[in-house]
């Protein structure tokens, strides 16, 4: 076991995406689980094996494009293993994989106008740092990963001027942001001055703030859950919500494709709302834009008015 946990962090240690490394984690340890409760040893793991926990796995209601990033996962992994002569064979070559095709719609619930509005306005109510997630997703585009990875040193400038940075690609990128997304960014940094913009609940009056993980993101955004079973809300679902507004407001896909850190456009395709009624009633809009880090001394300009407008518990508190 000893070894195995060894293993994990050594080949997540190599991954070069915090993004990758928080999804790989979560993807081998679902695995791990699995494996614990049918008596088998992961890192010994066989072929059938892997079969079937694909078989559970679609079983329990994962989509084509996880299960992928699963065997994505399990294949990196074991691939490692086979390199530091912990494994003699890697048991997910070979097998076959769903594929996700380029134009195929993403399975990413939509949500509703009013159930955005409805949505930030009780984070708003909640906590500062759920109604700060929340825009970003929303109104500039980020990713949960780029979100939380923030600095306040990241974050430059009043509204409607404020800008915040974020590497992509090994990039740094300057993002106007939406004015409301400023606000609520400013609320959530509060007097601080360095460390984290997200910070997790238990640390925060330390001298030392953590940063908040991806579990305690997860859990905050929980809580906005309401009786509705037919809107379902996640991170991705928010950031969905994102593209749809700015192709209402005029976008075409190169830009949102730009705007929302994206390599290939056809990701923006697989999100795309053309068929659906435009959420044009969101009383904040989704008009971040993405510049290239600016000269210093340069004044980044001001963002277009927007036309539209117990694991998980624990981490969140730690």
């Amino acid at each position: 076991m000893a070894l195995q946990r060894s293993a994990l962090e050594s080949w997540l240690s190599a991954q070069p995406s915090p993004n990758t490394r928080a999804a790989y984690r979560s993807d081998l340890a679902t695995f791990g689980r699995w494996c614990a409760r049918q008596g088998a040893a992961p890192l010994t793991a066989d072929t059938a094996t892997l079969v079937a926990f694909q078989a559970a796995r679609e079983a329990a209601g994962d989509s084509d494009s996880t299960i992928r990033r699963r065997w994505s996962a399990l294949s990196s992994f074991y691939g490692f293993a086979v390199e530091r002569r912990l494994a003699s064979l890697n048991p997910a070559l070979g097998v076959s994989r769903p594929k996700v095709l380029s134009g195929d719609p993403s399975p990413t619930f939509r949500l509703s106008a009013e159930a955005v509005a409805s949505y930030r306005a009780l984070a708003a109510a909640l906590d500062p740092r759920i109604e700060a997630l929340v825009a970003l997703l929303v109104a500039d585009g980020l990713k949960v990963g780029e979100a939380l990875a923030l600095d306040v040193d990241d974050v430059s400038g009043k509204p409607p001027a404020t800008s915040i940075t974020v590497r992509r690609r090994g990039e740094s990128n300057r993002i106007i942001l939406d004015r409301e997304s400023a606000k609520a960014l400013r609320r959530c940094v509060g007097k601080r001055r360095a460390g984290p913009v997200f910070i997790n609940e238990r640390s925060a009056t330390s001298e030392n703030p953590q940063r908040l993980t991806r579990f305690g993101a997860d859990h905050l955004i929980r809580q906005l859950r309401t009786d509705d079973a037919t809107e379902q809300v996640t991170a991705n679902a928010l950031r969905r919500f994102h593209f749809a507004v700015r192709q209402a407001d005029g976008a075409d896909l190169d830009e949102v494709r730009d705007g929302a850190g994206l390599v290939d456009v056809r990701s923006v395709r697989r999100y795309s709302d053309t068929a659906a009624e435009p959420p044009a009633q969101v009383a904040t809009g989704a008009s971040g834009r993405l510049e290239r880090e600016l000269p210093s001394g340069a004044a980044p300009r001001a963002p277009r008015r927007p036309t539209a407008d117990r694991r998980a518990s624990d981490d969140a508190r730690r």
